[in-house]
């Protein structure tokens, strides 16, 4: 589990050893403690980001695995379409947690070029989730209209007649 990982060891890894008071024992401004994430002492910002995707992307995918695993009504519609959505979660949750750690672990003077990136690969991501959103988003319009009555329900073709149809063209 690539976010399991990403916890344990945050980009820009963990503090090595315990700093609390300096070489004259005074208080230090800035303490810390071995095994606490540099990125949360120095990128505070990004690391509440880094910590709220992350468990997002974490605990949708075990979602999705303990829902696979279950058994439970996999053949019907909604129950996919709960774990699509669960997917698109974690997806996504992975997404952004992978452009968060990768603009931390980079140089300073390779920022602005990688932040304009992941910003524009951020938006594309954005889009293509719109996009299939609402193509859901419609299948599931033209369903409940069939349902309640508005719409035609589909017409289906046997296989019989597929074959008839495919003889008589010959």
């Amino acid at each position: 589990m690539v976010a399991f990982q990403a916890a344990t060891m945050p980009p820009g890894v963990v503090w090595q050893d315990n700093y609390k008071v300096n070489a004259n024992g005074n208080p230090v401004k800035e303490p810390h403690m071995a095994g606490t994430s540099i990125m949360a002492h120095i990128q505070r910002i990004a690391y509440g980001q880094f910590m709220i995707f992350n468990p997002l992307a974490s605990l949708s995918s075990i979602s999705i695995i303990l829902l696979l695993l279950s058994g439970l009504l996999i053949k019907r519609r909604r129950w996919m379409w709960t774990q699509m959505v669960i997917m698109w979660l974690a997806i996504t949750g992975q997404a952004i947690t992978y452009f968060i750690a990768l603009r931390n672990i980079s140089l300073a003077d390779t920022w602005g070029m990688l932040k304009d990136l992941t910003d524009v690969l951020v938006v594309c991501w954005l889009c293509l989730m719109e996009v299939v959103f609402m193509g859901n988003v419609v299948r599931l319009c033209v369903w409940v209209l069939r349902k309640w009555g508005y719409l035609k329900k589909k017409e289906k073709k046997h296989s019989d007649e597929d074959d008839e149809d495919k003889h008589e063209e010959v």
